[in-house]
């Protein structure tokens, strides 16, 4: 997994290369963009991020380029053309560090804890409630006083709370933040995951309480074996809990009458390639247990129980993503 790099080291790389590809750096600026590079690995790692950016800046906002390249040069006393030249593309460099840190802030570089596509994996936290990461997730974790708060950025998590050593009163709550609202734990082992446009929570033990971000009143208390999917007004779907919904936290997709679209997306989650499902196939359905380590496996026995095989997506290019269509 890639270490994150400092927002301020990517500026200070970005100026080096700027200054070296001006067509002005001196040999003494080689030398010391040289000592520079080579004093610390975080620069290094910062010098050959600027690198890779390169093939990206065709996506930076024109906005942001322009406006620095007309402030550096409308102001600049200097007017050979080669000076100017320079500042222009400083400008430029600086509007790339500029989106280089809010994608730095807004991506998973900057997640407390974050899982590739196809990995899970545990943590504890400080006051001792376990944590299970599922594909492709992101969280920050923000202990204080007044709450004990995970923000779930993306992904699917599943949270047991430790026994509680305190009374309740004096124990601060124990949060799951979406883009929806809050999930308060109640003593309890649940499961919520950020989905496009709601959040999705299934309780296993005890209860939650559901604080939806514009609604007002008491919030909804969950219950062991029950489910919801809320949105910012408030609960949009409320019901049992599918067996084996859980069963992610295993290593294991259980598929219980499921539609093969709705299984083929989940497959999809654990796959670093797309994996689609023609129309023809999609409402086709399916049962059993099946392996989420080894999706491969598991496209195999589906074409073993139903009149289904899977070809490339692109043809053109069969190694990036996967169809399943009829056979």
């Amino acid at each position: 997994m890639s270490t994150a790099v400092e927002p301020a080291l990517i500026e200070e790389a970005a100026r080096w290369f700027v200054l070296l590809a001006s067509g002005e750096a001196t040999a003494k600026d080689w030398a010391d963009c040289t000592g520079w590079r080579s004093a610390d690995s975080r620069h290094e790692a910062a010098w050959q991020h600027i690198h890779r950016s390169m093939s990206r800046f065709s996506d930076i906002p024109r906005e942001h380029a322009q406006a620095s390249v007309v402030a550096l040069t409308a102001t600049g006393k200097d007017k050979r053309p080669g000076r100017r030249r320079f500042l222009a593309q400083l400008g430029i460099f600086c509007a790339i560090g500029v989106a280089v840190r809010q994608a730095w802030r807004q991506g998973d570089w900057s997640a407390d804890q974050r899982t590739a596509i196809g990995e899970q994996r545990d943590i504890t936290l400080a006051d001792g409630s376990r944590v299970r990461l599922d594909t492709n997730t992101a969280i920050d974790i923000a202990f204080s006083a007044s709450a004990r708060l995970i923000r779930l950025r993306h992904g699917r998590i599943m949270v047991a709370t430790a026994p509680a050593h305190s009374p309740a009163e004096t124990r601060p709550p124990f949060l799951v933040e979406t883009a929806e609202g809050r999930v308060e734990a109640l003593g309890t082992q649940f499961v919520v995951q950020q989905e496009s446009d709601s959040t999705q929570v299934t309780v296993l033990q005890a209860r939650v309480a559901i604080h939806t971000s514009l609604a007002a009143g008491t919030p909804p208390i969950l219950a062991a074996g029950e489910a919801a999917r809320f949105g910012r007004q408030g609960i949009i779907a409320q019901e049992a809990a599918r067996p084996g919904s859980s069963a992610w936290i295993k290593g294991i997709l259980v598929a219980d009458d499921m539609l093969l679209a709705d299984f083929v997306a989940e497959l999809a989650r654990y796959r670093s390639t797309p994996l689609e499902c023609a129309p023809a196939v999609r409402q086709l359905r399916i049962s059993g247990t099946y392996p989420l380590i080894d999706t491969d496996d598991a496209l195999a026995a589906i074409g073993r129980i139903l009149p289904v095989r899977t070809q490339p997506l692109r043809p053109e290019d069969p190694a990036r993503g996967t169809l399943v269509v009829a056979r």
